[in-house]
């Protein structure tokens, strides 16, 4: 949304660009809003043979998570789902990965150790660090190593059966969910031959041996690219979902955000609105929220009081000068843009409001390379390197494209010149 305070005339771009990845429904406080597309294409993927990689993108808020989650929990027929959500916490040692795989794996065995040492044999009992393998009982509390973690892995390994076994007990295959897979990044910082050993043990038991579906959710627009360089090989496929549609998003604000606050009058005003807020859900939501609060203390709610606003226009604000306000932001790399870059940038987005985005390739070779890759990392566009589900542009061309992150196609007026706060190059 911080797109709204760029170019001079600062104009609208419509609802519905580049955000993550979750185009079924969306998981907020006003219940899950259906999108019944990407909740068929995703059921339909995550459950086909051969099982693959999957890698779901977008940015932060607009329900990656929930979808997965309402695809795998609304299709109980079809999937066992083992969670490991990478969001709750740090996954930056050995014994932080062993226990976060520990923990989702062990039920999955505890459920199904009967039938499949009937059938198959043998022991179905993970233990914990091998400690029901002859280990001793200090060795079960000592700190994990690199070794244990691998250990693990290959004891899961050799107790799956193929996906094809299940079905032969109408039991739903095991389907492996990682929610922010990007923090593993910070294992990656530490020990990067262990992260190796994970993420090809992913791609062993999904593609090659064919026992469960992995998918990995991240906000980070080139984590896909990061996990393809780091496998050598392209082994995983990647989904990018944005917002809603206009008419989704018309039908969210009037059937479900209005009742739900109280806020009746403001039905019909969708279209005025949406320039403000774009068409995610949560900023939907928020900003019904803050009118009916507003409306309560008697006050007039204006755009400039949107707290989403105000903090999108501080922050591009920031952007104008990198180098001194960004420089406290942890991110591994110092902004690589100028603020003429942002403006530029920002202007062609606003340009482009008929179709929500602009070419990867044409801010290329009007910034250069570093600028656009920076401001991407820097979280002031976002990058779509597929067009796989993604309906909420229309048409949009076999090529990476970017948007604003925020609202790609919400570009509301400014009521501060910005763009005179910075001279040009």
């Amino acid at each position: 949304m911080f797109a709204m305070f760029v170019a001079k005339s600062f104009k609208r771009l419509p609802t519905g660009g580049i955000n993550k990845l979750h185009n079924a429904r969306y998981s907020t406080d006003t219940g899950f809003f259906n999108r019944k597309r990407e909740i068929a294409n995703f059921k339909e993927v995550f459950s086909a043979d051969p099982a693959d990689l999957h890698v779901v993108l977008g940015p932060p808020s607009t329900g990656k998570t929930a979808l997965v989650r309402e695809v795998i929990n609304s299709s109980e027929c079809c999937f066992n789902p083992i969670f490991i959500n990478l969001r709750t916490g740090q996954f930056d040692t050995p014994q932080k990965v062993y226990d976060s795989i520990y923990s989702q794996f062990k039920p999955f065995f505890n459920k199904h150790k009967t039938l499949l040492k009937n059938v198959l044999g043998g022991q179905f009992s993970l233990g914990y660090a091998g400690f029901n393998f002859g280990y001793s009982l200090y060795d079960k509390y000592r700190e994990k190593t690199s070794d244990d973690v691998r250990t693990l892995l290959d004891k899961i390994s050799n107790r799956l059966p193929n996906r094809s076994f299940w079905y032969g007990y109408q039991i739903p295959p095991p389907i492996l969910i990682v929610d922010e897979a990007n923090l593993f990044s910070q294992l990656g910082h530490k020990d990067e031959t262990l992260l190796k050993s994970i993420l090809n043990w992913f791609v062993l038991n999904s593609k090659e041996k064919q026992r469960f579906h992995v998918v990995l959710t991240s906000s980070d627009s080139f984590f896909f690219n990061w996990i393809v360089n780091l496998l050598n090989v392209p082994h995983a496929t990647p989904y990018v979902v944005g917002d809603l549609t206009i008419q989704e998003a018309e039908e969210y604000f009037e059937k479900h955000i209005l009742p739900l606050h109280g806020c009746g009058e403001l039905s019909g005003k969708f279209d005025g609105i949406r320039r403000t807020t774009g068409t995610r859900m949560l900023i939907i939501n928020k900003y019904v929220k803050e009118y009916k609060i507003h409306k309560n203390d008697g006050i007039e709610f204006e755009e400039s009081r949107f707290s989403v606003y105000e903090s999108e226009y501080q922050k591009l604000k920031n952007g104008l000068h990198p180098s001194s306000e960004l420089k406290i932001l942890d991110k591994p790399s110092p902004p690589f843009w100028e603020g003429h870059h942002l403006i530029n940038a920002m202007d062609a987005i606003v340009k482009a409001k008929d179709q929500g985005f602009i070419l990867e390739d044409d801010l290329v070779k009007k910034i250069g390379s570093e600028p656009v890759k920076s401001l991407v990392n820097y979280n002031f566009l976002h990058r779509r390197p597929t067009r796989r589900f993604a309906h909420d542009i229309i048409s949009p061309p076999n090529r990476i494209i970017l948007t604003a992150m925020n609202q790609p196609q919400s570009v509301p007026t400014m009521v501060k010149p910005i763009t005179k706060l910075i001279p040009p190059p």
